[in-house]
């Protein structure tokens, strides 16, 4: 008597250009705004690393820029649109808090670390599910960027780890 066998089969996820775009421009979107909150909660604790958590949001400004021209390209420049809020931090989901001492530094440090984390997963998994390959050396390229600022996070996690202490310099 033949043995019953199972077949399994695996989708794999297409985006069209306006669902790739839009989740991508919607998710950098929360970036900037999350690294904004951050600049702001080291401001007093430690300059360096608020203007290091500013430099992030100025990178994430410039990838919605590049997504907003890859969405003109394709004829799909509605879906990312021109995001014109200004930014208001207490209107945000997340708590607004400045970093008052060393542990809470930590841990800012470490979700900012594992947030990084996410977006650098969720952009291969978008540059995965694209249906264009001329978005492919875009996505490669913010791909590129999440890696590094992940490896720069870490650095300062490590680095400030194993200091037990902040710096207040200018």
């Amino acid at each position: 008597m033949p043995t019953p066998t199972t077949t399994t089969t695996t989708a794999r996820l297409v985006l069209a250009p306006d669902e790739l775009l839009t989740l991508a421009a919607t998710h950098e979107r929360a970036e900037l705004a999350r690294y904004r909150r951050l600049a702001f909660g080291f401001l007093t604790y430690d300059t360096a690393l608020s203007r290091l958590m500013a430099s992030l949001g100025i990178e994430c400004e410039r990838r919605l820029q590049a997504l907003r021209e890859a969405a003109e390209r394709h004829g799909v420049a509605q879906v990312v649109g021109e995001h014109t809020e200004r930014y208001r931090p207490w209107q945000h989901h997340l708590p607004l808090g400045l970093v008052t001492h060393h542990a809470m530094a930590l841990d800012s440090l470490h979700q900012a670390l594992a947030d990084a984390d996410y977006s650098q997963r969720f952009y291969a998994q978008l540059r995965t599910a694209s249906a264009v390959p001329a978005l492919d050396s875009l996505l490669a390229k913010i791909l590129r960027q999440k890696g590094s600022e992940h490896a720069v996070l870490q650095e300062q996690l490590t680095s400030r780890g194993e200091l037990g202490c902040h710096s207040l310099a200018v």
